[in-house]
């Protein structure tokens, strides 16, 4: 399956006159590349009854252990609403479980499951497999540099932020 890459109109710079076509296409097709992979993990992941970010929220429980619902918020870099939602599915599953803080007993836990742990074990199996064929049509040295770039570019979005809010 070939899908057609972004490419500005003709008459960009009439349209937008102080933009960069490149900077243009480059966001977009980054994006477009984005949206693809989430797709195809979401594909991967159906059969496990896990989506991509409940994937995320088990590794992060399994590499890390025990943390509060805020916690995993700031780590996923979505609202307590979205980490509560996440939280119940897995839980109706048996991946998660939720506990008294220790320290705090207003607080809660999110701790992951034997269940989990397996889930958890499979996702990255299957992932990372598919990820080695996603980048395959680069060389190491490729993916070095790529991901040099991409590091740079995060920390440009980071620090553009910053300043606008």
């Amino acid at each position: 399956m070939t899908t057609s890459k972004i490419r500005m109109p003709d008459d960009f710079y009439d349209q937008t006159p102080d933009a960069n076509v490149l900077a243009t296409e480059a966001v977009m097709n980054t994006m477009r590349a984005a949206d693809m992979l989430f797709e195809q993990i979401g594909h991967l992941l159906r059969p496990l009854h896990v989506s991509a970010a409940g994937g995320l929220v088990l590794g992060l429980l399994r590499d890390n252990g025990p943390l509060s619902p805020s916690d995993l918020g700031d780590r996923l870099i979505v609202t307590r609403s979205t980490v509560t939602g996440l939280v119940d599915s897995l839980e109706r599953r048996g991946f998660v479980g939720r506990s008294a803080h220790p320290a705090d007993r207003r607080s809660l836990l999110v701790e992951i499951t034997p269940a989990g742990l397996h889930v958890v074990r499979e996702v990255r199996t299957l992932i990372h497999r598919n990820e080695k064929a996603w980048m395959s049509a680069l060389s190491d040295d490729e993916l070095h540099t790529y991901i040099a770039q991409l590091h740079r570019l995060q920390d440009s979005v980071a620090s553009a932020s910053e300043v606008a809010g």
